[in-house]
């Protein structure tokens, strides 16, 4: 039922629908009776389903209704979709340039960060630079992978075990359980396209983010420098050996301390 209501169907529509679909054809009365539609709300109902093209209507006597194939009504669904996605996207790219003085923005939804980082990323002309999880990688790695093949140069830090085609990755694996323990379950991710553009995100263990885009330069460079941090404190640690690196972690001295500030 939430994935009809996704698709513009109502309650009362999406119950009558389900109901054709398991039996047709059926009476008004019928399909009241089998989807728990009111009585009183079952024409209409009926009616706005035949507008929509997922119910047929054979009007003998008694009036009866059918469902439409489910693949019907998606196909007709996904074709209603993208030509608004086409208008939408035609009317935006005719709006004049807003000029960014490198305002930064605030962002909270999950969907709309790795959104955000997708569109970040598919922009990129020359360079991106990322330190990601795998939780966010699988979907910003269309658009990584997408980047390199066009020719930008893309690094990237991976705390995770995912791979990518294309892109030069780093295994920032050991780094990220550090950091994850300090952060008590907070991960930090960090994009920056052409050393301008930039998404920082914090995704919080309960699911929730919080995020910034901006076109500030310093952030972007900040931000570079991150990234290329992690991946030489990676390579320190490989050259010192990781008992070693726990070890000194775990001093009561001034690494601890900075550590744990």
């Amino acid at each position: 039922m939430a994935a009809l209501a996704q698709l513009g169907f109502g309650q009362y529509e999406a119950r009558a629908y389900c109901a054709l679909l398991a039996r047709s054809p059926m009476n008004g009365h019928e399909v009241a009776k089998a989807s728990g539609v009111p009585a009183s709300k079952i024409y209409d109902t009926l009616a706005r389903l035949t507008e929509k093209g997922a119910a047929l209507v054979e009007r003998g006597e008694p009036v009866t209704y059918a469902a439409l194939a489910y693949e019907a009504v998606l196909e007709a669904a996904r074709r209603k979709f993208e030509r608004a996605h086409d208008m939408a996207a035609s009317t935006f790219a005719s709006l004049p340039a807003m000029p960014d003085a490198g305002q930064v923005w605030s962002l909270r939804d999950r969907d709309t960060v790795l959104s955000a980082g997708d569109a970040l990323i598919a922009g990129a002309t020359r360079t991106v630079f990322a330190a990601l999880w795998d939780g966010e990688l699988s979907d910003l790695r269309p658009a990584l992978e997408a980047a390199a093949r066009r020719g930008c140069a893309v690094h990237v830090a991976i705390y995770g075990t995912a791979a990518l085609d294309g892109p030069a990755t780093y295994d920032l694996t050991l780094c990220g359980r550090s950091a994850v323990e300090r952060l008590h379950g907070r991960r930090l991710s960090v994009i920056v396209a052409d050393r301008e553009r930039a998404l920082v995100a914090e995704f919080h263990a309960g699911g929730s983010v919080e995020a910034i885009s901006t076109a500030n330069s310093v952030i972007g460079l900040l931000g570079i420098e991150y990234v290329k941090a992690d991946v030489l404190g990676r390579l320190l640690i490989d050259d010192m050996g990781e008992a070693r690196f726990e070890a000194l972690r775990h001093d009561p001295g001034v690494v601890e301390a900075l550590l744990r500030a």
